[in-house]
């Protein structure tokens, strides 16, 4: 049973990694269809999304008209012009555009006669190749923050960050795989949560049938039986504990895996550039020796 759980674990995780190459990015962000709500401030989130475009840049030019009219439907104006305020765009050595571009635009509306100018900035982006009619297609999310009507947005304090700190380590020390889930990585934290319950189940189940025989032995004189009994009762214990020791080497990678690994990304905004907040990262000791660090802000 714990062979044929860790073959399955592993075939699946494989299959993750190969499935990788096509999306920008392992896990779908969080804002995909649940864009963060701002109540108060300079600025709101819209998201965006084109699935005709064969390129990255064709995808990103392709949502342009969608914001004008996520932005009039918002703010009940009417957006006259769209002009790029600012687009910074980084290649790979293939010459591929990568997931640190940035595009700026400004929104020209016309209130009451006169021109009014509003900022939008994209701060997140995900993609998947999608088949469609013999073409390979972008299915293309992006999320722009954009500046309210009459406001002077900051967009330096929104960023995009994978890590979770304690919040996914706590989840995780209580119940195994529960951190993963929270932070997005649903397969991952589902075979967690499902080997422990599997291996929880193989401990009471050989435990169970180890004091049968051990309770048979106690009820019998014939030395032949007693010799099988113990056999058996021996073969359960040695079965016990390996799944307790399967447990306990699954519950250290699930504890380890929630405070290193990156989570699906999520938007953070910190007013005024201020905010507290406290995250964990692997790191060396003084004296060379593996160490977690643990960074907090005020």
């Amino acid at each position: 049973m714990i062979k044929r759980f860790f073959i399955l674990m592993c075939t699946l995780l494989s299959f993750c990694f190969l499935a990788e190459a096509q999306k920008s990015a392992n896990l779908r962000p969080k804002w995909v269809g649940n864009v963060p709500k701002i109540s108060e401030g300079d600025f709101y989130f819209i998201e965006v999304q084109s699935d005709a475009s064969t390129t990255l840049p064709g995808a990103r030019i392709s949502v342009k008209q969608e914001i004008a009219s996520n932005v009039e439907r918002t703010d009940k104006v009417s957006v006259t012009e769209i002009f790029e305020d600012k687009s910074v765009q980084q290649y790979d050595s293939n010459s591929n555009p990568i997931l640190s571009s940035s595009d700026s635009y400004q929104l020209k509306l016309n209130v009451e006669g006169s021109a009014v100018p509003i900022k939008t900035r994209r701060i997140d982006e995900y993609w998947e190749s999608v088949e469609r009619g013999g073409m390979t297609l972008l299915d293309y999310h992006a999320l722009y923050a954009v500046e309210r009507k009459g406001g002077n947005a900051d967009f330096s304090d929104i960023s995009s960050v994978s890590s979770y700190g304690v919040h996914g380590l706590w989840r995780s020390a209580i119940v195994p795989g529960w951190g993963q889930l929270y932070k997005g990585s649903t397969l991952k934290g589902g075979l967690i949560m499902g080997g422990s319950v599997a291996l929880i189940g193989g401990i009471i189940y050989t435990e169970t049938m180890r004091q049968d025989y051990m309770n048979k032995i106690k009820n019998t004189h014939s030395s032949e039986l007693i010799r099988k009994y113990k056999t058996r009762a021996d073969n359960f214990a040695l079965s016990r504990n390996i799944c307790i020791g399967g447990l306990a080497a699954l519950y250290v990678y699930n504890i380890v895996d929630a405070i290193v690994a990156p989570g699906a990304r999520r938007i953070l905004v910190r007013k005024n550039g201020r905010g507290a907040g406290y995250a964990l990262s692997p790191g060396l000791s003084a004296d060379g020796s593996p160490a977690v660090m643990a960074q907090i802000t005020f």
